[in-house]
């Protein structure tokens, strides 16, 4: 039997990472059910977006800051970097979408993709500045503070905004019908959040109930907090490495 036999896992992610997740989740037996936590949209005035990443991309070093900040970049402008400047991806996911661009990119290992992680690299010591950001407005800010706090001047651009979700009704029913026992892939505290403020209350209730798998302590926490009976660590916020993580659980719980 395959280890997530008879799971329904709920995904978070944005749209256009779903499907990978879903043959992740089938390929170890359980149901996938799709719920994004966030819409994802273009800036609404393309012109100064497109300036700001230009001036990042002229930067020796450029970060990207998630999968989604590269798609839509990359439909502003050429992802071109000269062979002396580096892209620096905040995770696995983020690198692939690069890999796409034809780009190589430096990253945290796997224990550490998050934006701390991507702090933490040894690249920052002979950095000399400025540094590109690619990313989205709001967030928690934390790469761009980090690297100011180390002298290091900014180029920002935002080339996609994270709005509130609008659940579709045949989301909301698949949660609700969903077959116990459940689990909620959780990588990001805003989609979490976001998700739950816009379920009504029969499906949040559902959603409640799962168990949440989550790629760091700090989401553990944050799930803790917003009432989820059960949270687990994941080693990373790779698709594999949560699943992989949920399994283990259920195989050292002895349930199905």
């Amino acid at each position: 039997m395959k280890p997530l036999t008879g799971w329904s896992v709920i995904c978070l992610r944005p749209g256009a990472q779903q499907p990978e997740v879903r043959r992740a989740v089938r390929a170890r037996g359980g149901m996938h059910v799709a719920l994004p936590g966030l819409r994802l949209a273009s800036m609404p005035e393309e012109a100064p977006a497109r300036a700001a990443l230009r001036e990042a991309l002229a930067c020796p070093a450029v970060v990207f800051t998630s999968p989604a900040a590269v798609d839509f970049a990359a439909r502003l402008a050429p992802l071109r970097l000269r062979a002396e400047q580096s892209a620096i991806a905040v995770g696995e996911g983020t690198a692939r979408a690069l890999a796409r661009h034809g780009l190589h990119a430096l990253m945290p290992p796997p224990e550490a993709m998050h934006s701390d992680g991507v702090l933490a690299l040894p690249q920052w010591r002979e950095a000399a500045g400025p540094i590109g950001l690619v990313t989205a407005p709001g967030g928690r800010g934390v790469i761009a503070a980090g690297l100011a706090a180390r002298g290091l001047e900014l180029r920002r651009a935002e080339v996609y905004r994270r709005l509130p979700p609008r659940p579709h009704a045949r989301r909301i029913r698949a949660l609700i019908q969903a077959p116990a026992p459940r689990a909620v892939l959780v990588s990001s505290g805003e989609a979490l959040e976001a998700v739950l403020a816009a379920l009504p209350d029969t499906a949040r209730v559902r959603l409640l109930d799962a168990t949440a798998v989550a790629s760091s302590q700090r989401l553990v926490d944050l799930a803790r907090d917003c009432g989820f009976a059960h949270a687990l660590r994941a080693p990373s916020p790779t698709a594999i490495a949560m699943l992989d993580a949920l399994a283990a659980h259920v195989g050292a719980a002895g349930f199905r």
